[in-house]
């Protein structure tokens, strides 16, 4: 069984957010040779990530029934920093590193036009099948991250909290992976409410 309250927060903006957003469009001044050697884990909230952080806090208090019995957070730097700065009272949160943000291996902090140059055949047979194609340049196809959080994280809430009410910060494929399996969602739809959120991100 599920927690009594499953609620899910993502990260808010960070550096990487804004650093790919831009390279999208076709500037890719963020990506210094400093700035591409760093793991994507390491990437911060921007002074708009931590306003949105302290806006979902206020949600949250206003809208949510306290207190919350468990607290998770992915160990990426962003996630942690808008965990803390939602401002939950008597929150202790468990660092959790099956939350952590869906594995891209060789395109991770990579501007958008090197991806489309370094791996042109991979990027096209990943648009055919998003939902079961590996991204281009290795790591995780969403089918194995939802393989990840269901012998992970939806196990241990189904075993451990079952009579609980829990809330997970953590980052926008992760947050739809659970949805696909918590609400057992055919791949097809997964394509579509991902398409539609990079439409509304972009818009």
């Amino acid at each position: 069984m599920l927690p009594i309250d499953l609620i899910l927060v993502r990260h808010g903006q960070s550096e990487g957010n804004v650093a790919n957003k831009t390279s999208r469009a076709g500037d890719n001044h963020f990506f210094t040779e400093e700035f591409r050697n760093r793991h994507s884990r390491t990437f911060r909230l921007t002074d708009n990530g931590i306003k949105e952080a302290k806006a979902a806090g206020i949600w949250i208090r206003e809208n949510i029934t306290i207190p919350i019995d468990r607290f998770y957070v992915s160990d990426y730097i962003r996630a942690m920093e808008t965990a803390s700065l939602l401002d939950i009272p008597n929150a202790e949160w468990r660092r959790e590193f099956h939350l952590r943000e869906r594995d891209m291996a060789l395109q991770d902090n990579l501007p958008d036009d090197e991806r489309q140059t370094l791996y042109p055949k991979e990027s096209q047979q990943y648009a055919q099948n998003k939902f079961l194609s590996v991204p281009a340049g290795g790591g995780e196809s969403i089918a194995s991250l939802c393989l990840r959080l269901k012998a992970t994280m939806l196990e241990h809430w189904a075993r451990e909290c079952s009579d609980k009410r829990v809330i997970a910060v953590c980052h926008g494929h992760v947050m739809r992976a659970l949805q696909v399996e918590i609400e057992d969602l055919l791949p097809e739809r997964f394509i579509e409410l991902d398409e539609s959120e990079k439409n509304e991100e972009e818009n």
